[in-house]
């Protein structure tokens, strides 16, 4: 007779919980992904299908975009997935077009600046990016240089006119030549 002989089938990892962070802004890297699991030992970690593996569940500096996340026992056994993670940036404001009116006489500061952007939810300065407000529209300007900037309202992605800067110029004051008498 021969001794008996227990197989043992290998135990899946669980996927308990998936936990991201989007980018916090336009252009910056900082997105997060955990991955809670737990299994018969060590076990390794991917968000990209599978193709690459880490011991650690923690994926830091990520750009937005779909992350399939996946889960083995350490001897590359048992994948399990969870579905897509999605990581979404801040969407970046376009300026569309700068108008300006310059101001209709000396010593009138009647001047205006209307920034026409697309986005959502945005918010216009005309100082550089120094102090923002809701609306697109700058009216009771002073002749001067002016630089637009627009920005989620949030304070992410901030974008600058490729028309700056925008320069009101009062009309110019009569000057007297000659007096006859």
């Amino acid at each position: 007779t021969y001794p008996d002989v227990t197989l043992t089938d290998k135990v899946a990892p669980v996927i308990a919980n998936v936990n991201s962070t989007d980018p916090t802004n336009c252009g910056v890297f900082d997105g997060t992904i955990t991955i809670t699991a737990s299994g018969p030992g060590a076990l390794q970690y991917s968000i990209d299908g599978g193709s690459t593996w880490q011991a650690s569940d923690n994926f830091t500096g990520l750009q937005a975009g779909t992350y399939q996340i996946r889960v083995r026992n350490i001897d590359g056994t048992c994948i399990v997935s969870e579905a897509d993670e999605i990581l979404n940036a801040p969407q970046l404001p376009v300026i569309n077009s700068v108008a300006s009116t310059d101001p209709t006489n000396c010593g009138v500061n009647d001047g205006i600046i209307t920034v026409t952007a697309t986005g959502t939810n945005l918010e216009y300065s005309i100082d550089g990016g120094t102090n923002y407000q809701s609306s697109n529209s700058f009216t009771g300007l002073a002749p001067g240089t002016y630089n637009i900037f627009v920005r989620n309202a949030d304070g992410t992605c901030v974008v600058q006119s490729i028309d700056n800067p925008i320069v009101l110029t009062a009309p110019n004051a009569p000057s007297i030549t000659n007096v006859a008498f």
